[in-house]
């Protein structure tokens, strides 16, 4: 079981990313052909050196392994995994994952450039993305065993809808051409909910098909790792190799020098793996870095940071920018308000005095183009300018199945000035809508539970694996559109903004009956894990004793990654690797540490 607890790199994963990479290609050929023209020669090139980089890839692990086999990925898998070295598996990665980038920042330029209905092309690109970068078992779906680059890199974020936010827009563009400024970084902010996520999505966008994205990182609550700086560095500097192929040598030579160091601080980091290569670019064009939602950094030391490392290292190379988007917490605004490097603190998403709100309109009449006229003017009203609002609302009726309800509840709430307030009052309705069943709501609250909970997205067929009562789990999940994403039976459900963490996880008074305990959610998790491992564990768990044998060692027994992977399932995995996590982060009672030692004793210990 030492194999089913690593969280590592492994050479099955490795294998089953290859084959899920070459499934893709096919795929993507295709496509492209169909749109065959000058703009398509830069993509098809691209495509072409991922498959060369995968073939080589293939050929290299081939040689790993026994000559008889032969060259299948069968008989690579069955490869001699004790003749390669651990870093290798991860090179072989990132070389494919570096050309799959590649590739990917062609498809989307094309997009941009040749579909009119970009929206529906990103989302078929980036389920294809999440397909073919995936090292889990596709009829296992789990985000756990996805990259956290999809998060990192923002490209689940929405684009601001076309004819909206155009004045802010044109202020970033203005501040990103302005020659001889000394005004380096752009800080946006604002309250939550204004649209500066998807601001930073749009301008990215533009700045990855015009050549001049540097790279991105958006801090999310969604991910462990978007919720630190420890890999903001590598991921930004990844990004930057793909995005600017002239420096790729020259960054991964430095990550591979600083993997291999114990302990590199975070200054000393941004130093030689973002500003030093990009200091090395020749011509005078400037080239950008997004960092969206700082303050969802949880440690305002790693903020504060952040900060200072730039403000100190962006002087020296004049022609980097960078777009920076946070709400107004008060350790960003301490570092950067009396900063000469920085521009556009000023400016104001939100304006509660305006009551005319022409992005919210615009965006709702061609989002909800299907309701009545009265209705849309409804909302517009009842958001009174908030994006967020108006964001969330649209989900909900293009998603639930209780429209009527939704805009009968919409409608009976009045509107307030204060930004929390309102959300709150939607955040309400939303749930409310989903509580058609009034018996259920225990078992709604036991999804949303694991959802908040899950220290890696879950799929709503894991929640019911950990849940095997609760029959409402897909149908809570559709109705909860307005804040879930995506709710595809195998697919990771995302919290899409954190302003619904933080009412769930209020008080009484604020989340008014639907408040979650961290504690308790932690304690449910920690149940519903130990359940699950109970169930699935035992003396031979993948039959492998023979008489008169003793149970083998790990190491003696031949594919055993590949037994794992094909008889361990999501729900299994997330509980191998968490359990015990969830038990530190619960309140311990005495009822838990006693299924936790009667769990041990009989499961591990005997």
């Amino acid at each position: 079981m030492r194999t089913v607890h690593r969280n590592k790199a492994t050479w099955m994963e490795l294998c089953d990313e290859v084959e899920q990479h070459l499934q893709q290609l096919e795929v993507h050929r295709s496509e492209l052909q169909e749109r065959r023209g000058d703009e398509s020669n830069s993509c098809l090139k691209a495509l072409a050196h991922y498959f060369s980089t995968t073939a080589d890839v293939i050929d290299n692990v081939a040689k790993a392994g026994s000559e008889e086999d032969g060259k299948t990925l069968l008989s690579i898998k069955r490869a001699g995994m004790a003749q390669m070295e651990k870093d290798e598996f991860g090179r072989y990665r990132e070389m494919m994952e570096n050309a799959w980038q590649a590739y990917s920042i062609e498809v989307k330029r094309l997009i941009a450039l040749k579909v009119k209905d970009v929206g529906d092309q990103l989302e078929e690109y980036e389920k294809a993305d999440t397909r073919a970068m995936s090292v889990r078992n596709p009829e296992n779906d789990d985000s756990m065993f996805r990259p956290d680059s999809m998060i990192a890199y923002g490209d689940r974020v929405d684009f601001c809808e076309e004819g909206t936010r155009v004045e802010i827009l044109d202020a970033i563009r203005n501040w990103a051409t302005s020659s001889g400024s000394t005004r380096q970084i752009f800080w946006l902010n604002d309250a939550a909910g204004t649209g500066k996520s998807t601001i930073a999505a749009t301008i990215a966008n533009e700045w990855l098909i015009d050549n001049r994205l540097a790279g991105r990182f958006f801090f999310s609550p969604n991910s462990r790792t978007t919720q630190t700086t420890k890999e903001f560095c590598r991921f930004v500097a990844n990004d930057i190799a793909r995005n600017q192929p002239s420096l790729a040598d020259t960054i991964q030579d430095e990550i591979k020098s600083i993997s291999s160091e114990q302990h590199v601080w975070f200054d000393i980091q941004l130093q030689r793996l973002i500003i030093n290569p990009v200091g090395k670019l020749e011509g005078d064009k400037c080239i950008f870095i997004v960092v969206d939602a700082l303050d969802n950094c949880v440690l305002n030391e790693e903020r504060v940071g952040l900060l200072n490392s730039f403000v100190r290292h962006l002087p020296s190379v004049l022609h980097l920018k960078l777009l920076l988007t946070s709400r107004p917490v008060q350790d960003i605004a301490d570092v950067l308000a009396s900063s000469p490097l920085v521009h556009g603190s000023d400016l104001q998403l939100f304006n509660v005095r305006n009551s005319h709100h022409p992005d919210v309109i615009l965006y709702v009449e061609k989002r909800l183009m299907s309701i009545s006229l009265e209705d849309r003017a409804m909302i517009i009203a009842r958001s009174g300018g908030l994006f967020l609002y108006a964001a969330t609302v649209c989900r909900m009726l293009e998603r639930s199945r209780h429209r009527t309800d939704i805009l009968k509840i919409i409608s009976d709430v009045g509107v307030t000035d204060k930004l929390e307030q309102r959300m709150d009052t939607l955040y309400l309705s939303v749930l409310k809508q989903a509580l058609i069943d009034r018996d259920a709501g225990g078992m709604i609250m036991s999804v949303l539970s694991m959802i908040i909970a899950a220290y890696q997205p879950l799929s709503s067929n894991t929640i019911s694996q950990f849940l095997p009562g609760n029959i409402y789990v897909e149908d809570f999940v559709q109705d909860l559109g307005g804040v879930l994403k995506d709710g595809h039976p195998d697919r990771p459900i995302k919290v899409l903004h954190p302003t619904f963490r933080e009412f769930i996880l209020s008080n009484v008074d604020r989340a008014n009956g639907f408040l979650l305990h961290s504690a308790q959610s932690a304690a449910e998790m920690a149940y519903a894990c130990i359940s699950t491992l109970e169930h699935m564990l035992e003396d031979d768990l993948f039959h492998l004793i023979k008489p008169g044998q003793s149970l083998p060692r790990n190491d003696d027994i031949k594919d055993v990654d590949l037994l794992v992977h094909k008889s361990v399932n999501a729900a299994e995995r997330y509980a191998s690797a968490f359990w015990a996590h969830h038990v530190a982060a619960s309140e311990a009672s005495q009822d838990l540490l006693s299924r936790v030692i009667t769990f041990l004793s009989r499961k591990y210990m005997n």
